[in-house]
């Protein structure tokens, strides 16, 4: 935004005033009522005839509408950002041929830093005529309304997702709150049996430990379950009756007493087999408990969470909702259309000599 530099009014030899009926600028929601004064008693230099100041090119203005803006406001860019704003809005689509081409190759918006009118900014928006000037006006509140319009917006679609997302809530969480308080009670009574003077972080990592211990347990069994199946099995191919005449010959070369010591040997391992075998049931049981507990715990501290979460997420939702309607219901001036001085907007002739 220029605010650097001051502007004159150079008096005219044909002094008229002239007021045209009220106009609205009309975009969604709201409406600014303008009242149009038509000045030929002053002219307006055309600042574009300033080497340093944006706005050179082969078409000049031949008007400039002014009107006094209330701080604090949105600014619009002068630069081609703004200006293609101007050229999408619905007022644009009116305007002259010459006026179009003024906007693309000159700068139409000038913000200045003289204050007027206390708290205000001055907008200066040139065109190449009178009718060109007004809608001009129209288009720039066009743009602001729009905009208005589009925080709005904005807005009242977060309300409306926060208020679809309370809905949702408030249909899980009874049920989640329902599971929660249903497996406590189970993951206590689990607890007590085995973990009861620990914390259920500690209990939790105990059982884990648990587990893995007999895993590895586990693991040295089904070793040890493999050799003591493969004695057997050894054993026994010498103290089943032979089948086959080789069979029989290896038979009678077994040493005296062999026989006997087999039998003894295989009940023996017999004894082993069923051994590991009952540990490993044992290792499994334990393991199956630990594991029934870190489910129950997992299960239970999952729905606490959830629990947690979705209080804490409506909790938040209702404030946010609630927030956004107080800003839309007492909106900050972001969020209005511009205010204009007296609604007034003021159309000067460019001063000829210096465009």
């Amino acid at each position: 935004m220029n605010r650097s530099i001051k502007y004159q009014f150079v008096p005219a030899l044909i002094s008229v005033c002239i007021l045209t009926p009220l106009l609205v600028a009309r975009s969604g929601k709201y409406e600014t009522e303008l009242q149009f004064e038509i000045d030929t008693q002053r002219s307006q230099i055309w600042i574009g005839a300033r080497p340093d100041i944006p706005g050179q090119g082969p078409v000049k203005p031949t008007h400039v509408a002014i009107f006094h803006i209330r701080r604090p406001h949105v600014d619009m860019p002068s630069d081609l950002p703004g200006i293609l704003k101007i050229l999408k809005t619905t007022a644009a689509q009116s305007l002259s041929e010459q006026q179009q081409k003024f906007l693309t190759v000159s700068d139409a918006i000038t913000w200045w830093g003289i204050e007027e009118i206390k708290n205000h900014d001055t907008v200066f928006l040139y065109a190449v005529s009178q009718e060109d000037a007004k809608k001009m006006v129209q288009a720039y509140f066009e743009i602001q309304a729009n905009d208005v319009n589009a925080r709005r917006q904005e807005y009242e679609q977060y309300i409306k997702d926060r208020k679809q997302e309370i809905i949702e809530i408030k249909k899980t969480l009874p049920e989640k709150q329902k599971q929660a308080e249903e497996m406590e009670p189970k993951f206590i009574e689990i607890k007590k049996t085995r973990y009861f003077p620990l914390s259920d972080d500690e209990a939790y990592e105990t059982a884990k430990e648990t587990m893995l211990e007999m895993d590895k347990m586990l693991d040295v069994i089904d070793i040890e379950l493999a050799g003591i199946r493969e004695k057997m099995s050894i054993i026994n191919g010498y103290r089943k009756p032979p089948q086959d005449m080789q069979a029989i010959m290896r038979h009678q070369q077994l040493p005296e007493g062999m026989l006997v010591k087999l039998e003894q040997m295989f009940v023996e391992q017999t004894i082993e087999l069923k051994s590991a075998e009952a540990r490993k049931q044992a290792a499994i049981k334990i393991r199956g408990r630990d594991k029934a507990f870190i489910d129950t715990f997992i299960e239970w501290k999952n729905l606490s969470g959830e629990v947690y979460k979705l209080k804490a997420n409506l909790e938040s939702d209702e404030k946010q909702a609630k927030e956004i309607e107080e800003r839309l219901t007492n909106p900050e001036p972001y969020m209005l259309p511009p205010e204009i001085y007296q609604n007034k907007v003021t159309i000067y002739p460019v001063l000829a000599e210096q465009s």
